[in-house]
């Protein structure tokens, strides 16, 4: 099986910034095919579901933008809007593929666009400024948004800064966004980073905490969630600085993986019968500050941001245990991978 992925990168404009790769998962190697210049910062990429519109973040202050793309094989660059807030890192869809949500880190805010027939942002219908600050001096200093996704038909925010995952209601008449209150509350200092769902277990919603390391499952009780598990992903014997980065199932969702800056490794979760994670594994990402990965059958491909590297790692389904393969891919600043099809697949 091949597979066809773009990776995104910290790059100036005038750099190769956007790169489309292959992944031969037969061969077990990952080929650059090609590379495009003229965006700043495209830290995170996002497809379109008809395949024929990607869209990116230009991480920037005091404000970002959103490009957007033409996407016959390599993007073709078409315009860009202004992100309304600094340094966007997300970008997510509501299930309908109607209205696009950009999570803007720094200033801590979620800009909504409505899309056209085509996927392209056509007007801003709501921007949600949030405010508030947390525990952590430093990085806790005020809101921080960081990630959005749709769950049951509601859009869940992480806000890193004031350790919430925020509930909001869309309405798709006018594209508004209305704050439930049925809010999710974290210990201080955890900072909400991603969060991923299983569709075995719809209840559940589990949570990586960026400044602890930690996975937090929250289980729906009624009109609320409460935590039901916290369970670190970090080695027992790691000391110093770190900060969680990405949070993916497998394809068949029987294991969950985390990825690690500073311990600089990836840890491997089954999923239990009731849900809950029982750690398996933990092995070296083949680099420093695994920013991303993404899952292509058995395969890992990482993405080192420090290193200037992509890293090859293949689990066992059954066990969780995890192998390094390669890791002397070099591409500059890589931090976000976005899995795009293989190329069995009908491109249109």
């Amino acid at each position: 099986m091949k597979y066809v992925f773009y990776l995104g990168s910290y790059a100036r404009k005038e750099e190769n910034s956007i790169y489309q790769y292959e992944l031969d998962a037969e061969k077990q190697e990952v080929k650059m095919r090609s590379a495009v210049k003229g965006i700043d910062n495209p830290s995170y990429l996002l497809m379109h579901p008809n395949k024929k519109v990607m869209y990116s973040v230009e991480e920037l202050t005091p404000e970002g933008r959103l490009a957007v793309f033409s996407l016959e094989d390599m993007p073709e660059y078409l315009f860009s809007l202004p992100s309304k807030g600094a340094d966007p890192c997300h970008l997510s869809m509501d299930d309908t593929g109607e209205f696009l949500f950009v999570a803007n880190y720094t200033s801590g805010s979620l800009t909504v666009f409505r899309l056209d027939a085509e996927g392209k942002p056509v007007e801003c219908t709501d921007h949600k400024q949030h405010v508030g600050c947390g525990k952590h001096p430093e990085r806790q200093e005020g809101p921080h948004v960081h990630f959005s996704g749709m769950v049951n038909g509601f859009l869940y925010v992480c806000d890193l800064g004031l350790d919430r995952v925020i509930c909001y209601k869309l309405n798709h008449k006018t594209g508004k966004l209305e704050n439930t209150e049925k809010n999710l509350c974290f210990p201080e200092g955890t900072g909400p980073r991603h969060f991923a769902v299983c569709d075995k277990y719809p209840e559940l919603l589990y949570v990586v905490g960026e400044l602890t390391g930690e996975v937090i499952v929250f289980k729906k009780q009624g009109d609320s969630y409460e935590i039901v598990q916290r369970i670190s992903s970090l080695p027992e014997e790691f000391e110093g600085e770190n900060t969680a980065a990405a949070i993916k199932f497998s394809e068949n969702q029987k294991l969950l993986f985390v990825s690690n800056r500073g311990s600089d490794s990836i840890t491997s979760f089954v999923v239990q019968e009731n849900g809950m994670l029982k750690k398996m594994d933990i092995i070296s990402c083949g680099g420093k500050g695994p920013r991303d990965f993404s899952v292509f059958g058995e395969l890992l491909v990482v993405a080192n941001q420090y290193t200037d590297n992509l890293a090859l790692i293949e689990y066992a389904e059954d066990t969780g245990k995890m192998q390094l393969l390669s890791h002397k891919e070099a591409v500059p600043k890589p931090v976000m991978i976005s899995a795009v099809r293989n190329t069995n697949e009908d491109k249109n």
